[in-house]
């Protein structure tokens, strides 16, 4: 009899054990997947792009707090009068970058597969809308250019 008892409590301690694990296979994050209409304008506001951002993953932990982000863009609308570079040459691709759900802080490489001519957005998230700023920079590092960045999430 206390075998059996012995045995019943070892098997709640392995249960209770893995249903507490790390995972954050369930947690609910501020930055919502889904998709946003977004904005990058020059530093008056001026609106240079307009699209559609998609995050289709807040997943693994890269370093403590910080999770990594995936997804894609598109360009629907694009200005012409402009000497704006960043994105002009492409009309939609992937997107990688990081969240912190504590600072509700993400960034956002829109090329990053190649390592020169990336456009890189950091922004403050809410619930609703992510903003900040966004900046260009090719392979020697050097910042060409830079200004707003907003997206609010569709419903």
């Amino acid at each position: 009899m206390m075998m059996k008892i012995t045995v019943l409590l070892s098997i709640i301690a392995v249960c209770f054990m893995y249903s507490c694990s790390g995972s954050d296979s369930g947690k609910t994050y501020t930055l919502k997947t889904g998709e946003y209409d977004y904005v990058i304008s020059d530093s008056s506001g001026l609106s240079l792009v307009e699209g559609v951002m998609k995050f289709d993953s807040v997943g693994r932990e890269l370093y403590p707090g910080s999770h990594e982000v995936a997804g894609s863009y598109t360009i629907t609308k694009m200005s012409d009068d402009t000497s704006y570079h960043g994105l002009s040459t492409l009309r939609k691709g992937e997107l990688k970058g990081f969240y912190n759900d504590s600072a509700k802080f993400i960034n956002i490489n829109t090329n990053p597969k190649i390592a020169d001519a990336n456009v890189f957005i950091n922004a403050n998230v809410s619930s609703k809308e992510l903003k900040g700023s966004w900046y260009y920079s090719t392979f020697r590092g050097k910042n060409k250019e830079g200004g707003l960045f907003t997206a609010v999430k569709k419903k």
